[in-house]
Order: structure tokens, then C-alpha cells, then sequence
């Protein structure tokens, strides 16, 4: 089943290392008040936060997109690349599909992983792609790399599944792809995806229940601690239904206190901008303050995954646009737009035309659609490790998210006027004390980030006129004077 039709659904209802050749993640108009009640305001003191550590609202850990290694097409990809990067502090999900590189059973004990035997594989094909494709996003400033893999497995480690007597030979899979790309290719990343949608069709992942889920990644675990790579941190479960995540897989991760210390970010994926409850979940099951990610969200695509380019370029990013505003106020701390760029996906056996980039085949370049503007206002202005305030609208047809960069004290509002008429609308941020001038930026069917009018907030409040059917950004920073 498509990711479209995934979006109608929702909407109804130690080891050995041999090396040769090398050296050794509450919806409304309204936000609610920060749970903390000590939270001080944003005064000019970019050091000061306006919630408490964990106890008010989330601090924004990984805005950014998929990003396809398939494209790579021996570097014609730098240049779109260069413009995701653009964006800000981008943190991708850089995809591999399928997972089935290891075409054939390796006759070595699985407690061997021999990385010059690997060399064949991983210097070649889409490997080679993968390599390239994240040594080249190393190269950009600002940016975070997590390793996703997607589809199904090789046929002989069951195709659709994981054999239960192949999942040593899956464990040394994955764990000889993340060893071959840090220690042989020296490229920066610790965040893993091992898999994709394990709850669906084995198609966009293979099928593995919670249980042997959990099993898979104990041991996996086990194989990088021995390999040296204990940095490398998991996200998932990264299931096609976000209920499923919370109520079947997340019970079985937390009963698993190694995984649980390895997870990074608790990892869904919705098109229809419900969280079902996941931050509250998270906090019930587990003491870690875990946060957790959207590694798949976008406003509808209909026939994106098997061949149509997207023919409702301004509603698709409008619906992105209030997605996001959804799962922010739902407490994610992550948001990964499906996708970067249009590109061939193997599990599809066909192109897919989700990306914030158009691609054209006859001149093999790249082009923004209207969403690649509407992430590049939420972005550009919200590096990680801001924190998200409290923000109101007095205008049922406007909303808005507010952020605080705590490194340059920079006060961010991202919002939407989801009416046809121009609103007058009086924007909240109670915590901002200090008085701001903001700059905008206006993106619609007609304007892609266009300079708008500046506004100034004063006493955590401040009037803009949005115009009709838009996405609006207010940023400042606190004067030193």
C-alpha cells in the first residue's frame, strides 16, 4: 500500500574484525501553558531558556528531510544537495534501498566480520552511492546524518521477513555496512535506522514484530559495542502506523533496558499530522526523557510513489505546512519531510515525486516545488537545540509555533492563515519579555519566502496582518543595546 494510501487510512479512522587493506526523535490552535512552573521568561540572555531542562515544552533535535542515495548518478546530485543544505541545520535521513546487498549467504561464520571481503560490495553499486552521498552532505556546515535502510532483505534471509535462523546474518549485515562507512570511507554519523515500516506489507521494510524487533536490536547493539562503535545511537521503531509504535512496539523497547540506553530518538511516521499520543507514551513508559521524531511526515502526494509527479504542488505544501504546526504542538522534536529530491526507489520498482526538488531527466537538474520554501522558513531559523514556547493566535484561522534559539537568543514564530482573506491577527508568545524586531517571510500559490512587512513584539505579543491562504515566518533577535 502507498504512503497516499496509508494517508486516506489514517484520515478514516566481541567479535571478530578482519580488515583488509585499512585500518582499523496536545494538537490545536492554541499551544498549552509549560507544564514547569519555574520556567522563566526569554530575557536578552541568549543562555536563558524559557522552560525548564525536560519540563516545559520540547527542544527541536533533528528538522530535515529523506534524502534517496539512488539519485547520486556519479555526482549529479552535489548540486541538489547544495540546496537542501540551504535550508539550515538540516538532519537527514539518508535512505539505502533495498537492504539486500549481501546478495549471496557469506560462507564465514557470522561471528566474523571481514571488511575486506566487503570491499566488493561496498565500493560499488548503490554502496558506493551511499558513501558518496554522505561524504558529500559531510562536506556542508550544520548538517547531521542518520543512515536509514529501507525495503526488504535478500531472499535467502527471508525477502519479506527475517528468518528467525537468519537474523545473526542480518545482525552482521547491518553492522558490516555501518563499520565499512566509519572505519574504512571515515565519514560522520551515529544516528542508525536498521529498518523501515516493519509493520506493514514488507515491502517498504521487511515484516518483524515487536518482539523479534527488540531481539534484532539487542543484538545488533552487542555487534557494534564489539566492533568499537558504541557511539552509533538507533532511532525507530520508524513504523507505518504511529498507534502500532506506541502501543505494540514501544512496550516491547522499553522492556529491553540495552536498547532503551541506545535509542536516540523514538522514531514514527504519519501523513496525516496525528502523533497519537506518542511524547505522553513516551514519558509513561519510559524515565529517559527520550523525545521523539517524525522520520516521515508531508502533505498528501497522490500517485508520488508510483511514477506521477505531484500535480497539487501548492495544497501538498500547505498541508506540510500544517502537519508540522501539528506535530510540533504534539510535542516532536524531529520533523524529516518524505523527500528531499524525486528519485528511483527500488521497494517501488519506480520513481517517486515526493521531493521538495523536482527533478529533470532531460537536463538532469533540480528545481524547488513550493514545500522546499515552506521548510526553509520552519528551518532556516530554528536550529537544533532551540526549545519551543508557548504561542497563541486570537484568530481561529491563523496558527502558529514559536522557538527560542538559545545560542543567539533569536525568537522564531512559523505559522499559517488557512483562510482566503487577510487576517489582522494578534500573535502570543508570553515568555518573550524583551522587546523584538521581527522580519517575515511569506510563502503561498503565488510568493516563495517573499520579504513581508516587519512587525514588533513587545510584552510577548505582536499584531501582523497575514495575508490570505499563507505560511508566515516572524524571526528577531534581542538587540545588545
Amino acid at each position: 500500500m502507498s504512503r497516499l494510501e496509508r494517508f486516506s487510512a489514517a484520515l478514516l479512522g566481541c567479535v571478530m574484525v578482519f580488515v583488509a587493506g585499512c585500518s582499523a526523535a496536545g494538537k490545536g490552535g492554541v499551544s498549552p501553558q509549560p507544564a514547569s512552573s519555574d520556567s522563566s521568561q526569554v530575557a536578552s540572555d541568549p543562555a536563558t531558556v524559557a522552560m525548564s531542562e525536560r519540563g516545559g515544552f520540547q527542544v527541536i533535535s533533528g528538522l530535515g528531510v529523506n534524502a534517496n542515495v539512488h539519485s547520486w548518478n556519479d555526482g549529479e546530485l552535489r548540486p541538489a544537495i547544495d540546496k537542501i543544505a540551504e535550508l539550515g541545520e538540516v538532519t537527514w535521513r539518508v535512505i539505502i534501498d533495498k537492504a539486500d546487498w549481501e546478495t549471496e549467504e557469506n560462507p564465514d561464520s557470522t561471528d566474523i566480520i571481514d571488511l575486506g571481503r566487503y570491499s566488493s560490495i561496498y565500493e560499488n553499486g548503490k554502496m558506493a552511492d551511499l558513501w558518496e552521498t554522505v561524504e558529500y552532505i559531510n562536506s556542508k556546515p550544520g548538517q547531521q546524518v542518520m543512515v536509514n535502510v529501507m525495503g526488504g532483505v535478500p531472499d535467502w534471509m527471508g525477502g519479506n521477513r527475517i528468518d528467525e535462523s537468519r537474523e545473526d546474518h542480518w545482525v552482521r549485515m547491518i553492522a558490516s555496512m555501518v563499520a565499512y562507512g566509519r572505519t574504512v570511507r571515515g565519514l560522520d554519523f551515529n544516528l542508525l535506522g536498521p529498518m523501515n515500516e516493519t509493520d506493514w506489507n514488507g515491502i517498504e521494510g521487511p515484516q518483524v514484530g515487536p518482539e523479534q524487533y527488540v531481539r534484532l536490536l539487542h543484538k545488533l547493539v552487542v555487534r557494534l559495542d564489539g566492533l568499537g562503535l558504541s557511539d552509533i545511537r538507533l532511532v525507530g521503531p520508524d513504523t507505518a502506523s504511529a498507534p502500532k509504535a506506541v502501543e505494540e512496539y514501544l512496550p516491547a523497547l522499553a522492556s529491553d533496558p540495552l536498547v532503551m540506553s541506545r535509542l536516540a530518538h523514538f522514531g514514527i511516521h504519519t501523513y496525516d499530522g496525528e502523533a497519537v499520543g506518542t511524547n505522553d507514551a513516551l514519558q509513561r513508559a519510559t524515565n529517559t526523557g527520550l523525545d521523539f521524531w517524525v522520520t516521515e511526515f508531508s502533505g498528501p502526494c497522490p500517485g508520488c510513489d508510483s511514477g506521477s509527479p505531484n500535480p497539487t504542488d501548492w495544497t501538498s505544501a500547505a498541508a506540510t505546512a500544517e502537519h508540522a504546526i501539528d506535530l510540533l504542538e504534539q510535542g516532536a522534536s524531529g520533523l524529516q519531510q518524505y523527500d528531499a529530491w524525486d528519485g528511483y526507489y527500488e521497494h517501488h520498482e519506480s520513481m517517486g515525486y515526493w521531493g521538495l526538488l523536482a527533478y529533470d531527466s532531460g537536463t538532469g537538474t533540480y528545481s524547488p516545488r513550493k514545500t522546499y520554501f515552506i521548510l526553509q522558513q520552519l528551518i532556516r531559523h530554528t536550529p537544533r537545540n532551540s526549545v519551543r514556547l508557548a504561542a497563541s493566535s486570537d484568530q481561529e484561522a491563523v496558527r502558529v509555533v514559536a522557538f527560542h534559539d538559545r545560542a543567539s537568543g533569536r525568537v522564531t514564530l512559523f505559522g499559517q492563515n488557512s483562510s482566503d482573506q487577510p487576517v489582522d491577527a494578534v500573535l502570543q508568545a508570553p515568555g518573550v519579555a524583551q522587546v523584538l524586531e521581527f522580519s517575515s517571510n511569506i510563502t503561498d500559490a503565488v510568493r516563495d519566502m517573499q520579504s513581508g512587512e516587519k512587525a514588533v513584539m513587545e510584552h510577548g505579543t505582536v499584531r501582523y496582518a497575514v495575508p490570505p491562504g499563507s505560511v508566515f515566518t516572524l524571526t528577531g533577535i534581542p538587540s545588545k543595546g
